[in-house]
């Protein structure tokens, strides 16, 4: 915001340098980025902070430097000379959303002349990097400047009346569907309806903090003026703002919030000054309507807190001095403040608020710099979700993967390269209302597209092998909710190239995404994971899993199919793994306990099987593992074999069974009756013993 420093001087008699004065605006949080002459005047850029929408005017940085200084703040006194017919019959004023304008004041003036402005108006204008247009705009703008209430004046008779034979109507409601308005810079805009309009009888005439419409705009002829000044939202107008891509004056103070106590002051202060540029008389009377009248909190400040969070050793008086120089009103009572703030303090809102205006107004520089004195203390344990992230991020990166950070939003696109058809159930993602871009317009619904155009940056810029993951969130749409189901994942992914990369490294194949996740569930504690065969869009044809805990779905893997590859130019070797932290962290978990290791021999035996080809391996390991009993102590395929001199439709699979007991030494009677038992079983389940 750019700010002469002689019209500061004109609301506080500071004797300070334009230096000095610079220095003491940036330590009460003002930062003055530059200095320039413009007129013969020096000419601050200061910098205003997002929450102190307060200071985005001449007055608000007077006000600043006045309780800084302890020196009087000199607000001007508009004088109002009221004339002719009184202006509520006049004009008719109708708010229908007052949550998006609380509050609607208007004055009529009649008989005025547009011409020219003052030469000092359009030159003050000029140094604040505002284009001079005529006098009755330049005063809107002129009183903007200096009091932060952004104005528009209306051509009054171009204003349509709500019914035959009323007056001229304002009405301030949204926007209808697909509605139209053409602003003052020229272009048409098409509305919706959560853009707030102020409208005649007919039809919008201006977007609601924003911008006036050319339909009623101030010209040459114009002989009666209505002037607004209102509160809006400051949400609202953020969001109409950025929808149109429009950004004013008027919308860059509402969007920080605007003073609504100061509506009716600012429009006396520019009803004044039009009456001197441009002549008319003002007529009886204020429109102000106010339905949802703005409450000024009320808040309390303890003063032992405040001296242990500012390292200060300050006295009630003290604090309660420099809130009032704020215009705040304070009241002690006992070892605290009640104070009550005003409405144009919109960002105090809580107790540190204050604590920091003390602090601002105390001095930065005069806190005295201590050691840090950190006491020991017993706080809240960290939640079970917490430690297990944590664990299961340790337990990722020593598995060999690097750990990714992805966006939580996607496009409209991206579930769709991924393989997945629109009308698949997680293509209904919820959809964010005014996104900065289309690429991150909805929240995911999965991390399979987030992992593959992670994989796909890294391809293109010519690595051939990538191994990471990514811990993150899910957002799942719930039709009869309005917020979506939050899942805490894990996303896998590993690409292997061509070329070889180096010495030792492990193959990348679908066996090696699938043990990594195996092993991963194992260090979390996870019992009774199983792998069964899925169809993915996503992934090949008989290259993907569901993992399973007993018979609940926990997650998949698999190799990428081709035609998704093709989607983003990635190698063959592809493969992926989406997993359910949410489901694991509810899963009782039994904490691992020490076993003593027998010291008695173990016996081993090989068995090879004619497996059906639909016989998944889990099944037979299932038969072999029910059948070896405790005595079983591992059990491990080494072998998988298929070939001509094997019947069709069967494959070989090669068992190593290595047998234990942990209190004696195992006969060769009892090992031959569990290998008996386990040949029976798995005929029941159509497989044989292949016997040399």
């Amino acid at each position: 915001m750019r700010l002469p420093f002689d019209w500061l001087k004109q609301f506080v008699d500071i004797s300070l340098s334009t230096k000095e004065t610079a220095n003491l605006l940036t330590l009460l949080g003002l930062e003055v980025e530059s200095q320039e002459e413009i007129w013969g005047s020096p000419v601050f850029d200061i910098k205003v902070t997002p929450q102190r929408g307060d200071c985005l005017c001449a007055i608000g940085v007077a006000r600043e430097l006045a309780a800084s200084l302890e020196l009087p703040l000199n607000i001007p006194s508009p004088q109002i000379s009221e004339s002719g017919p009184p202006a509520a019959p006049s004009v008719s004023v109708t708010i229908e959303d007052p949550d998006l304008c609380p509050r609607y004041s208007a004055r009529l003036i009649r008989g005025v002349k547009v011409g020219l402005s003052p030469g000092w108006v359009r030159q003050r204008l000029e140094q604040c990097g505002v284009r001079p247009i005529n006098n009755i705009v330049d005063v809107t703008n002129l009183v903007m400047l200096e009091q932060g209430q952004p104005l528009h004046a209306f051509d009054a008779d171009l204003l349509r009346p709500a019914s035959d034979g009323g007056p001229p109507a304002i009405i301030v409601r949204r926007a209808k569907k697909r509605e139209e308005i053409i602003t003052l810079d020229g272009e048409s805009r098409t509305l919706n309806e959560d853009m707030l309009v102020i409208a005649d009888g007919e039809r919008a005439v201006a977007l609601a903090g924003v911008m006036g419409g050319s339909n009623s705009e101030v010209h040459d002829g114009t002989a009666t003026v209505l002037l607004e000044s209102a509160h809006f939202a400051p949400t609202s107008i953020r969001r109409t703002a950025r929808a149109l891509g429009i950004t004013s004056e008027a919308s860059y103070r509402f969007e920080r919030r605007v003073d609504p106590g100061g509506t009716v002051f600012a429009l006396d202060l520019a009803s004044d000054l039009i009456l001197q540029f441009a002549g008319g008389e003002i007529a009886q009377g204020v429109i102000d309507v106010c339905p949802k009248p703005v409450e000024e909190p009320k808040l309390s400040l303890h003063v032992n807190r405040a001296n242990e969070l500012l390292g200060t050793d300050l006295s009630a008086e003290q604090m309660a001095d420099y809130l009032s120089r704020l215009e705040l009103k304070v009241k002690i009572v006992g070892e605290s403040l009640k104070v009550q703030v005003p409405s144009l303090r919109g960002d105090l809102a809580i107790e540190e608020d204050l604590i920091e205006e003390v602090a601002r107004m105390h001095g930065y520089d005069n806190i005295p710099s201590r050691p840090l004195m950190v006491g020991a203390s017993v706080g809240k344990p960290a939640t079970e979700g917490l430690v297990l992230e944590a664990k299961a991020r340790k337990i990722l990166l020593a598995c060999g993967l690097n750990e990714a950070i992805t966006y939580n939003l996607e496009g409209p696109r991206d579930m769709q390269l991924a393989g997945f058809s629109p009308d698949h159930p997680l293509c209904q993602p919820v959809i964010v209302r005014n996104p900065k871009v289309e690429e991150y317009s909805r929240l995911r619904t999965s991390m399979l597209p987030s992992l593959l155009a992670l994989l796909s940056r890294n391809w293109r810029r010519g690595l051939q092998e990538v191994r990471a993951f990514e811990i993150g969130r899910l957002y799942l749409p719930r039709p009869e909710e309005q917020l979506p189901r939050e899942r805490q994942s894990v996303g896998i992914a590993m690409l292997a190239g061509p070329r070889p990369v180096g010495w030792g490294k492990d193959e990348i194949d679908f066996y090696a995404i699938k043990g990594m996740v195996e092993e991963f569930l194992t260090l979390l504690q996870v019992e009774g994971v199983s792998c069964a065969p899925l169809e993915h869009p996503t992934f090949a044809v008989g290259r993907a899993a569901q993992v399973l805990i007993g018979e609940k779905p926990l997650g998949i893997l698999g190799q990428v199919r081709e035609s998704v590859l093709a989607n983003y130019d990635l190698p063959k070797d592809t493969f992926l793994a989406e997993l359910d932290l949410e489901r694991v962290i509810h899963l009782k978990r039994e904490t691992p306990a020490y076993k003593q290791i027998s010291r008695f021999p173990s016996v081993e035996r090989d068995l090879a099987l004619l497996v059906p080809l639909d016989c998944p391996a889990a099944k037979v390991e299932a038969t072999l593992r029910a059948k070896g009993g405790e005595l079983l102590e591992n059990l491990a395929l080494f072998d998988l074999y298929e070939g001509k001199s094997l019947p069709t439709g069967t494959h070989s699979l090669a068992y190593s069974l290595t047998f234990r007991a942990r209190e004696r030494t195992l006969t060769e009677a009892e090992i031959e009756q569990i290998i008996t038992d386990m040949e029976k079983a798995l005929l029941e389940i159509g497989v044989k013993v292949r016997r040399q």
